[in-house]
């Protein structure tokens, strides 16, 4: 069993969702700067502004 941290397994999930966004504008800003695609770099943008809403709508 895992100990009790106050937070619903919802929670871990929107968390986990909220970094697999910020990792993946990452990664798509760098090859999108690597090959000088603005497509992929405003795809890595809206990711993390995404990302970012996420994190400040969502506070458990």
């Amino acid at each position: 069993m895992s100990r009790h941290d106050g937070r619903l397994p919802c929670d871990h999930r929107v968390r986990r969702l909220s970094l697999t966004l910020f990792l993946g504008a990452s990664l798509t800003s760098a090859v999108g700067l690597t090959l000088d695609s603005m497509w992929l770099l405003a795809s890595g943008a809206w990711q993390l502004i995404a990302a970012v809403l996420l994190e400040m709508v969502y506070r458990p």
